[in-house]
């Protein structure tokens, strides 16, 4: 189905977030400074099932929906807030004021809280509770901006835009380790099996075990001149866009492998 012209950029990144699907749904998520909204789809027929509106706010976070405090939830973060929206028919679950005005990364969750952290114009990431009070269970000053976190088995591991990563309780938020990697990161914590992988702008790539104890660094080497882009796996194997610096001083993208 056609629905017309793309619309002019509105401000000066563009437009981040990606889509989500739900069911028969697919949910787009546009915020910048002139009106921003989440809009639901009829995946086949393109026609508009709802519309949700958002706070007048630039932001990048993609929409993810989480089953989380027993029942499905759609969740975005940004504006200063985290808010839960009802997948089904766009109306407001709850919301909560914490994040920053503009966060990147996509939200994560357990069975009983949701994760959220941003970057400008002040550092923080949150945890908040996912029964509807909108509690904040805990938080701290770290900045996460552009990547998202993981949550797995009970902890959380993340990595700041400097390459410092750090393992936090989730119920609580004590911090289990820290280690610096190396830095800026612009790409997000990928786990395969109980691995965690992770990609620095200057093209190294780390890997080190998901467990509470400590760092345990299993990884370090050099795969292409940058990379800003998270990877995807399929199997047993880890595909990721790379920026290499060819022969004739030009920069030139591929798309890499890695078993």
């Amino acid at each position: 189905r056609t629905l017309g012209a793309y619309a002019r950029r509105l401000y000066e990144y563009g437009y981040a977030p990606s889509p989500a699907i739900y069911q028969n749904r697919l949910i787009v998520s546009a915020e910048y400074e002139l009106g921003g909204l989440i809009v639901a789809v009829d995946r086949k027929t393109g026609e508009e099932v709802w519309r949700h509106p958002r706070p007048n706010n630039l932001s990048f976070t993609s929409p993810i929906i989480a089953n989380t405090g027993g029942r499905d939830q759609l969740l975005m973060s940004g504006a200063q807030q985290i808010v839960s929206i009802n997948p089904q028919d766009g109306q407001l679950l709850w919301t909560t004021n914490a994040t920053t005005a503009a966060t990147c990364g996509t939200m994560v969750w357990d069975n009983e809280r949701v994760f959220a952290s941003g970057g400008y114009p002040k550092p923080g990431t949150f945890c908040v509770a996912a029964d509807g009070s909108g509690t904040v269970v805990w938080s701290n000053p770290q900045k996460c901006y552009e990547q998202s976190m993981l949550c797995v088995g009970g902890y959380i591991y993340a990595v700041t835009d400097g390459g410092v990563a750090y393992c936090w309780r989730a119920t609580d938020g004590q911090e289990m380790w820290k280690e610096r990697l190396a830095g800026p990161i612009s790409s997000s914590p990928t786990l395969a099996g109980d691995v965690v992988h992770l990609f620095t702008e200057a093209g190294e790539h780390f890997a080190f075990r998901a467990i509470p104890e400590k760092c345990e660094l299993l990884a370090r080497e050099q795969v292409a001149t940058d990379v800003f882009a998270s990877p995807a796996i399929v199997g047993s194997v880890m595909y990721l866009r790379v920026g290499n610096q060819e022969a004739n001083g030009n920069r030139q993208e591929y798309l890499a492998a890695l078993t």
